[in-house]
C-alpha cells in the first residue's frame, strides 16, 4: 500500500528549507554574474548572461590547487586520526568494565563544554616549546587523542549493539582488540561515516588553527588563503564570492557521497536485538 504525502507537509518542508537555501542560491548567482550586474542597484536575481570571469580571475590571482591540496592533506589526516582514536576509546567505554571508568567518562562529558578558545593559549605555548609552530603538526597531532563528542557518539553506538556479540567473541577466545576490529568496527560503518563527514567539514572549515600556527603562505589552508585573498582584494567582493564558492565544492562532494551512510546511521540508530 502506498501513501501520499499531504501537500501541506511539502509546503512546510519548503518553508523550512528556504532560509538555508536562499543564501546558497545568492552565492551561486553571484559567482556567475558579470561585475556590472554584481554591483547593480537594485540587485539582479539571475546573471544575464552568465559568465565564468569571476572564477577565472580567482584561479589566476589565487593558488587554488595548492590551497586545496594543503587543506585536503590536513583534513584527511584529521579524519583518519579522529575516527580511529575516537572509535577505540568509545569502544573501551562501552564494553570494558574498569574501576573509575564512570568518573573518566563524566570528565570526558565535562570537557565537551569547554570552549576551544579557552585552551588556545596553553596549546600554543606547548606547541611552540616543541618547535611545531609553522608546521601542520598542531593541526593534526591533537586528533590522535580523539574528540570528546565523537567518543561519546561511538560509545552510545557500541552500547546499542547486542551484548551477546562480544560475549560470544570472548568465549571463542577473542581479545578486546579483536572484538573491536572484527565485530564492532564492521557494524559501526554508519557511525564511522557520520563522524568522518563531521570531522572532515570541521577540519576543512577551521580558520583559527591555521591562523595561529601557520606562517608560510605556501602552507596555508583554504580558509586562511581566502582570508588573505580578501584582505588583498578587499574592494572586490565578487572575487571573494567566487573564492567562497570554490571552497564550498569539496565539503558538498563529501556530503553527497556519504549521504547514503548518514541516512543509514539515522535509520538504524534505535535498533535493538
Amino acid at each position: 500500500m502506498t501513501s501520499t504525502v499531504p501537500a501541506w507537509r511539502w509546503a512546510l518542508v519548503v518553508v523550512a528549507v528556504l532560509p538555508f537555501l536562499v543564501p546558497l542560491l545568492w552565492l551561486l548567482s553571484g559567482v556567475f554574474k558579470p561585475v556590472g550586474q554584481f554591483y547593480a542597484a537594485p540587485p539582479t536575481v539571475l546573471p544575464s548572461p552568465p559568465t565564468v570571469d569571476n572564477l577565472a580571475s580567482v584561479m589566476r590571482l589565487l593558488d587554488v590547487p595548492r590551497l586545496i591540496a594543503n587543506t585536503l592533506f590536513v583534513a584527511l589526516l584529521a579524519v583518519a586520526f579522529t575516527v580511529v582514536s575516537s572509535s577505540l576509546v568509545g569502544f573501551a567505554f562501552a564494553t570494558l568494565r574498569a574501576r573509575g571508568s564512570g568518573v573518566l567518562f563524566a570528565v570526558l562529558l565535562v570537557s565537551i563544554m569547554v570552549p576551544p578558545a579557552a585552551t588556545l593559549v596553553p596549546q600554543f605555548v606547548l606547541f611552540r616549546s616543541l618547535g611545531w609552530v609553522g608546521t601542520y603538526l598542531p593541526l593534526v597531532v591533537p586528533h590522535l587523542f580523539g574528540s570528546a563528542f565523537f567518543i561519546f557518539l561511538f560509545r552510545q553506538w557500541f552500547r546499542n549493539l547486542p551484548p551477546h556479540l562480544f560475549e560470544s567473541a570472548e568465549l571463542d577466545g577473542a581479545n578486546p582488540w579483536q572484538a573491536y576490529r572484527y565485530i564492532a568496527m564492521p557494524l559501526a560503518r554508519p557511525a564511522l561515516a557520520a563522524v568522518a563527514v563531521f570531522a572532515f567539514i570541521a577540519s576543512w572549515n577551521d580558520f583559527l588553527g591555521p591562523l595561529v600556527y601557520l606562517r608560510d603562505a605556501s602552507t596555508f589552508t583554504m580558509s586562511l588563503g581566502i582570508a588573505s585573498f580578501q584582505g588583498t582584494y578587499v574592494n572586490d567582493v565578487h572575487l571573494a564570492v567566487a573564492a567562497a564558492a570554490i571552497a564550498l565544492i569539496p565539503p558538498l562532494l563529501v556530503f553527497v557521497l556519504a549521504q547514503r551512510f548518514l541516512v543509514g546511521g539515522i535509520a538504524t540508530s534505535g535498533w535493538r536485538a
